[in-house]
């Protein structure tokens, strides 16, 4: 499948309702899941593997890997991100979140557990890497664009830092991370819409 098709296959009006479906569910999905136990003691894996809710800590992973990495590489695609680093880097960033889920963190098992927490540095590192190339071939559009979007991405991951520091290894900073990046995402794709060309 070439480029053109690629492009003209993912502008259709049922991708455009699945995009808007993406962004509907990564953030309902993480926040229900999230909220089985509180979220101010526990983490998203925590919940996943010290309680009775390990097949669907999976399966939200793998929901949310593939809803996030077919929204932003339906971006990619439709403003021309041909970076090939970009691309390998956010599919990279889905395999990392399937194995984070895949990996058990348990106290009984320590070399898995730190498996388990290198690959999700890995999944958040390889996304927002990704999206960072993105944000930059941006600025050949818009230079504006390239700057505001710098500063939201660095709003994504200083907030996730600071609340995890300031609030210690719980949920709240992973609910913050994810809802602030679909409200990225969200705002990147309006203030990228006076551009979109007729597919």
């Amino acid at each position: 499948m070439d480029y053109h098709f690629s492009r003209e296959t993912l502008g259709r009006g049922y991708m455009k309702y699945f995009a808007l479906f993406a962004l509907l569910i990564i953030p309902l999905y993480t926040y229900l899941f999230a909220t089985k136990e509180s979220p101010f003691y526990y983490t998203i894996s925590m919940i996943g593997n010290q309680f009775d809710y390990r097949m669907g800590f999976i399966v939200w992973g793998v929901i949310t890997g593939f809803l996030l990495t077919f929204y932003i590489g339906r971006l990619y695609v439709l403003k021309s991100f041909k970076n090939a680093r970009g691309h390998r880097l956010l599919i990279w960033s889905h395999v990392f979140l399937i194995l984070t889920v895949a990996i058990p963190a348990v106290d009984h098992l320590p070399f898995l557990k730190k498996l388990h927490m290198v690959m999700a540095v890995l999944f958040g590192l390889s996304l927002l890497t990704s999206l960072y190339l993105f944000i930059r071939y941006l600025g050949e559009i818009d230079q504006r664009i390239s700057l505001k979007s710098s500063w939201m991405l660095l709003i994504v991951l200083g907030g996730s830092l600071g609340l995890f520091f300031l609030l210690g290894n719980t949920g709240v900073f992973e609910l913050f991370f994810f809802f602030s990046l679909t409200i990225f995402l969200v705002i990147l794709k309006y203030w990228l819409k006076p551009y979109e060309k007729d597919l």
